[in-house]
């Protein structure tokens, strides 16, 4: 009986002698660390999409920065469009594309504009730096809210830099 208090110590004392060097590990480094340094600051957005506008067009093409996703909202809506999304080797492709003889347009915003394509409207979030460029296609209209810089064109460009 004697022995086996002596031996339930000792399993004892080696249990927490472990524990401690698994805690001094941790806090050293040599174990999984957690990482305590301050979040980057989030990056300036472009200010180019901010007005409100309208932009329509057979089809609209969306390409930027990894934040890109949090400035556009697609308009999925399974009886008149199919919706997806995926991974590319160029990086996340979400689509909407109208169903046939659905006669109703795809919808979305980017920041404070309002978008509305006939065909497709396709959004593509790369890695990196890259500007926020708009290419509206085919029949392609914009329309600021004020009523300024009305185009019409079969093809229209529109960028926006990292804070312009």
């Amino acid at each position: 009986m004697k022995h086996s208090r002596i031996l339930v110590a000792a399993f004892a004392v080696l249990f927490c002698a472990c524990r401690t060097q698994e805690k001094k590990d941790a806090s050293s480094g040599s174990g999984p660390a957690l990482n305590l340094e301050p979040a980057q600051p989030p990056r300036e957005w472009t200010r180019a999409f901010q007005k409100a506008a309208v932009l329509v067009a057979d089809e609209i093409f969306i390409e930027g920065p990894s934040d890109l996703i949090d400035h556009v909202v697609l308009v999925a809506d399974p009886d008149t469009n199919e919706y997806t999304t995926k991974t590319v080797t160029q990086g996340l492709l979400q689509e909407l594309v109208a169903k046939p003889n659905s006669h109703v347009e795809l919808g979305a915003q980017l920041d404070a504009w309002k978008l509305a394509a006939f065909r497709r409207i396709t959004v593509l979030q790369r890695p990196g730096e890259v500007c926020v460029t708009v290419r509206a296609s085919g029949e392609a209209y914009f329309a600021p809210a004020d009523g300024s810089g009305e185009k019409r064109e079969n093809q229209l460009v529109f960028q926006g830099l990292h804070g312009k």
